[in-house]
């Protein structure tokens, strides 16, 4: 006579108890008896997240019927003898069960199983309980991998979504109206610049004025003058150009600059000279050395 063998719910074929390193188990809590599958980084279309999927021991307890304490004693036995006793930790989670004397929700221990897992432990259950399981989880995959409609936003939402966008747009408005008049202000610039004026303009000055003012304001000599006027990146725009009315120039004309402009540029070339020696400074876009008369005690 042949002694019957009992065979555990979890005893599966040996392709399902491959250890699965990536799992990421993920502790689950819910408020009432409506458990669901636990997930970490599925983005809802792609399948994207599967592979992270769990469910709970409380869940599988609900779908088949069993007292949870009985599923989570299989549950044990069942992982120690796939992962060994050091990895049940790795598949703990709690839950939050209904209070009956109506309080706080009850905390309670239960394990978090991948598909795999789950799989294995319902292997010996009845073909109908096995059949509640996959159905749920052929159910709630399909929904992860399918986009989930976006939220109708209430009333006051949408009013405020609204008054964003339109403040937006008003900022928008306002940076375009900004680069607009920058943008005109320098054609206009470059069309006076291109223009032969009669005349010199009463707040523009040419190069041998540049060097006389600058001269006494900052004590630079015309040779340091001329170096800023053609070689750094801020030196000013002509203004325009005028024509010679002596009767010798035979029709030349001259650059004139704005004397705003001009007092600006030289107020930061000087702000930016560096003193070597009691009576010498430097500039970067100066070779060699140079004097400010007036300045560093000098005179």
């Amino acid at each position: 006579m042949r002694r019957a063998t009992t065979v555990k719910p979890w005893q599966a074929p040996s392709s399902l108890l491959k250890l699965n390193p990536q799992r990421e188990p993920r502790m689950n809590a819910h408020e009432d008896n409506q458990f669901s599958l636990t997930f970490k980084g599925a983005s809802g279309s792609g399948g994207e997240g599967l592979g992270s999927l769990t469910m709970s021991t409380l869940e599988i307890a609900d779908l088949t019927g069993k007292r949870h304490d009985n599923v989570v004693r299989d549950t044990r036995v069942m992982l120690a003898e796939l992962h060994g006793e050091d990895r049940l930790l790795s598949f703990e989670g709690t839950v939050s069960r209904p209070n009956p004397s109506g309080g706080a929700p009850i905390p309670s221990k239960c394990y978090d199983l991948p598909k795999r897992e789950t799989l294995v432990l319902v292997s010996g259950y009845s073909i109908e309980m096995r059949a509640r399981i996959i159905d749920r989880w052929m159910v709630l995959e399909e929904e992860v991998r399918q986009p989930r409609p976006a939220a109708i936003p209430t009333t006051a939402e949408a009013f405020a979504q609204a008054f964003r966008m339109l403040a937006d747009t008003e900022r928008t408005q306002a940076a375009q109206s900004k680069a607009i008049a920058r943008i005109e202000e320098k054609v206009e610039r470059v069309e006076t610049a291109q223009t032969v004026l009669k005349a010199r303009p009463s707040n523009a000055e040419a190069i041998t004025h540049v060097r006389a003012r600058i001269g006494r304001l900052h004590g630079l000599s015309a040779q340091v003058i001329d170096a800023v006027m053609r070689q750094t990146t801020y030196a000013p725009k002509p203004a325009g150009m005028v024509k010679n009315d002596h009767e010798s120039a035979d029709g030349a004309t001259y650059a004139v600059y704005w004397q705003k402009d001009v007092t600006e540029t030289f107020k930061r070339f000087v702000s930016e000279c560096v003193q070597v020696t009691p009576t010498m400074f430097t500039h970067p876009f100066i070779e060699g050395r140079f004097r400010i008369v007036g300045r560093g005690g000098l005179s």
